[in-house]
């Protein structure tokens, strides 16, 4: 695999914005680490109708960001003033800053208050401590539309963390909201702990598109009932999920 394959599965991990502000801003610092990297020389020549002419950012393009409007989104790099458009592009100052900060992702986090609510604390303050915008259960509002604002905040997120303990899927509500996230297609991150065993008899019951969306492969796993290995857990999270070092 070359690097910039790697470069490209490392960034398809990371959710595309549904706003445009906060979409036309990962678009900004995607080509500002490419640049960094040395993927391509400049984000320059090249008419915005066509496309860049740097075959690596070409392909890049094409397949990290090829269900957007090449044209839309140059206009919109412009009106922010991450590109300056003449004859040819040119990165501003304020896109090379973009290095330095964390994108705000809104992320759910689903729990079983029986198996993981110390977890789920931990998880949120951490999440708090880096910028993200985390989002538990335990913050809604009284006398509102309980099963409706989950979904809703589900269908939302960038992303969905799923902490799985022993028993969580016994919990028909946490079963719904990995269903619901499944539905909308949003990223799904589970961590295993407590014993967690997806193969286990007692959730043969538990729909396919549900157990495909937390199993081992692409779980994160608390290998270890201590603080340590809690911790490592949730800072391979910041790091291979959100690009963030601890």
């Amino acid at each position: 695999m070359s690097e910039l394959e790697k470069f490209l599965e490392e960034r398809s991990k990371i959710p595309i914005p549904g706003g445009d502000v906060a979409r036309v801003r990962l678009l900004a610092k995607e080509i500002a680490l490419g640049l960094h990297k040395g993927f391509w020389d400049d984000f320059l020549a090249g008419n915005p109708r066509y496309g860049p002419n740097n075959e690596n950012l070409r392909d890049f393009w094409g397949k990290r960001w090829k269900e957007h409007d090449f044209e839309h989104l140059v206009e919109l790099l412009e009106f922010h003033g991450y590109v300056y458009v003449r004859d040819a592009f040119r990165l501003s100052g304020s896109t090379v800053e973009l290095l330095e900060k964390v994108e705000s992702f809104n992320v759910f986090i689903s729990y079983r208050r029986l198996d993981s609510s110390a977890f789920a604390l931990l998880v949120l303050a951490r999440l708090k401590e880096h910028d993200l915008i985390p989002f538990v259960d335990m913050a809604l509002e009284a006398g509102g539309s309980w099963h409706a604002d989950l979904e809703e905040r589900i269908k939302a997120c960038d992303f969905f963390i799923i902490l799985l303990g022993k028993d969580t899927l016994a919990s028909d509500m946490t079963v719904k909201e990995i269903g619901w996230a499944v539905d909308a297609e949003r990223t799904i991150i589970p961590v295993w702990h407590s014993g967690f065993d997806i193969g286990s008899d007692k959730w043969n019951a538990i729909l396919a598109e549900v157990k495909d969306a937390i199993q081992q492969t692409n779980a994160i796993r608390v290998t270890d009932e201590s603080a340590a290995h809690y911790d490592a857990a949730i800072r391979t999270l910041l790091t291979n999920r959100f690009g963030i070092t601890p």
